[in-house]
């Protein structure tokens, strides 16, 4: 008798058997993917990454990115969401008009980091899937 067995492998960023996975950002990203698709526009992260290189006792992280509505319908900001509690966010509208941006700030906090950091903020609403994540990556020694 021949079985198959199917292994589903769902990674979330900043699991570990200390830290549990976030259920209320997985919520909210849920509430996304669920939207009519005619409720939805599209956004581009400007700029998409960002590579602070290799630091020495680097202690906060601070930046800005830009959000931008590149489709034709308003998007509405339910949630810019980090991957993990080092990341807070501050930006000054719920929601940008089709063609218009506006700046999200971020503090990253690298108190105790060491090694390869690699995080993700994440732009969620009524926007297409896909599109809406900043990554950070460098190296703290």
């Amino acid at each position: 008798m021949k079985q198959l067995f199917l292994c589903l492998i769902v990674f979330t960023s900043c699991y570990t058997e200390t830290q549990k996975p976030d259920y209320k950002f997985m919520n909210l990203v849920h509430q996304q993917a669920g939207l009519d698709s005619s409720l939805k526009t599209t956004i581009e992260l400007v700029p998409k990454k960002y590579f602070f290189g290799e630091k020495k006792n680097l202690k906060t992280l601070k930046g800005t990115f830009k959000i931008k509505n590149t489709g034709d319908k308003p998007f509405k900001i339910m949630s810019i969401e980090s991957n993990c509690n080092c990341i807070t966010t501050s930006y000054n509208r719920k929601e940008i008009a089709p063609g218009d941006s506006i700046k999200v700030d971020f503090i990253l906090d690298l108190k105790n980091s060491r090694g390869l950091i690699r995080n993700s903020i994440i732009a969620i609403g009524n926007c297409q899937f896909g599109n809406q994540t900043f990554y950070i990556e460098g190296t703290i020694f």
